[in-house]
């Protein structure tokens, strides 16, 4: 625990110096960690090669501590990435190219750092500049080989032992090799954030591609048809010479027409309300008495037409922590789906419980039931337009705000269902509870 705890605090401290997801690009916190990591290790070349006698190597890793300082600063704390990049590349390569000399030519280490650069460079550097860099390195460094090769008393450091030199190699060998580990692990983790970042937004757009096809649908079929069912009635009753029972049944048809229309237009307006201007919830104690109970009676009619058995309870005068508009929408859209699919003779319960500290809308139909493959896309924009027992259009919208509506508000929205058994959804909001009464209404 002690451990992990620590590992924590070290990678907190380490991203507040290199710079913090989000607020920096991928490639400046590779560099940044490259200057921290060089600074780090300058300042122990500086006394180790001073100790194994290499004066002028010591130098000049003072000379690259003030540099890779710089660097950082102009980077982590001015923002100038490209132009550190630029500046640190030259030079520190033309800085490397002095200590070739100072620090045993060939036999040295300097080979091994003119490719820790070029690497790190490569990793860090925009993709544009990647064959510059290239070859500049390459110049640079068969540039002093030929030097040495022409002019071998160019190189006038040297080891004063064998175990300085082998000391010195592998010390340059470790230091380069945690440099490429902390760049390549900073790159493998920075790497996979992005993949992350990249499939969530796919999964964005997903949605976004499901809600445009979906608003299309809607205007494009599922509106235009009862509008035109709508110009098709009134043609008739104009056009036509009717009875008085014939005119009731069409007025009748061309009201629920209507009523099945302004419920769609309702629940498309509020969806586009949240698509343009996000979800706003305003949260007070409502009343559930002065929500279901105007909204039982406006489905009164459509239950009574249907032959359908409404009734409600409510057993204690509930308030609940919720958005009036939301919780009525909801409301509207399990008691019109309930009469929707439950078929003439059928009943219909509403009832209002108390559930621990929440209070629980319960809406129970004994209807066709929800098919098994259409349960996991029911609170979805992918769930399937479907039709009532008396071919009542529904274009799968409704449910999906309710979902999401219920969610706002801090409650839940779930349902259980059998095929030929009925459906019964459940909606709980957190409770203010008052005094006990019991209110007992029924509509058939």
């Amino acid at each position: 625990m002690g451990k992990s705890l620590l590992f924590k605090s070290i990678q907190r401290y380490f991203t507040a110096l290199v710079g913090v997801p989000g607020e920096t690009t991928l490639e400046s916190r590779i560099f940044n960690s490259i200057c921290v990591v060089g600074i780090v290790a300058m300042l122990y070349n500086i006394p180790f090669n001073y100790f194994i006698g290499l004066t002028e190597a010591s130098l000049v890793s003072l000379l690259l501590f003030i540099a890779f300082s710089f660097l950082y600063y102009l980077s982590r704390i001015k923002n100038k990435f490209y132009i550190s990049v630029s500046l640190g590349g030259v030079f520190i390569t033309l800085l490397l190219a002095g200590n070739y000399f100072f620090n045993a030519g060939v036999i040295g280490p300097s080979i091994l750092l003119f490719m820790y650069v070029y690497f790190l460079l490569a990793i860090v550097a925009p993709s544009r500049q990647h064959a510059f860099w290239f070859c500049f390195n390459v110049v640079v460094v068969f540039g002093l080989l030929a030097v040495e090769f022409v002019y071998p008393a160019s190189v006038v450091g040297g080891y004063s032992s064998r175990l300085n030199h082998i000391l010195d190699v592998g010390s340059t060998y470790l230091v380069g090799a945690v440099l490429i580990y902390l760049a390549t692990y900073f790159f493998k983790k920075a790497y996979r954030a992005e993949q992350r970042l990249v499939e969530e937004k796919s999964v964005v757009l997903e949605r976004l591609n499901a809600e445009k096809s979906k608003l299309f649908s809607i205007i494009s079929h599922d509106l235009r048809s009862p509008l035109a069912s709508v110009q098709q009635y009134i043609e008739i009753l104009r056009e036509t010479d009717l009875d008085d029972a014939q005119k009731k049944r069409i007025e009748s048809d061309l009201l629920d027409v209507i009523n099945h229309t302004q419920e769609m237009l309702f629940n498309l307006l509020s969806w586009s309300t949240t698509q343009m201007n996000g979800t706003k919830v305003e949260l007070t104690h409502v009343n559930i008495s002065t929500v279901l109970k105007p909204i039982i009676e406006i489905y009164k009619p459509l239950a009574f037409k249907k032959e359908i058995q409404l009734t409600y309870s409510i057993h204690t005068p509930f308030e609940v922590v919720a958005d009036s508009n939301m919780l009525q929408l909801i409301v509207r859209n399990l008691v019109g789906n309930a009469i929707k699919f439950t078929p003439s003779g059928g009943s219909i319960v509403v009832e209002v419980l108390e559930s621990q500290s929440n209070c629980l809308i319960v809406v129970k139909d004994n209807g066709g039931g929800i098919k098994p493959e259409d349960k996991a896309t029911i609170f979805s924009l992918k769930s399937r337009a479907t039709f009532g027992t008396n071919n009542e259009k529904g274009v799968g919208l409704g449910l999906f705000l309710c979902k999401e509506y219920a969610e706002v508000q801090q409650g839940k929205l779930w349902f259980e269902s059998e095929p030929g058994e009925g459906t019964t959804f459940y909606l709980s909001l957190p409770l203010v509870r008052l005094p006990e009464t019991v209110l007992i209404g029924k509509a058939a």
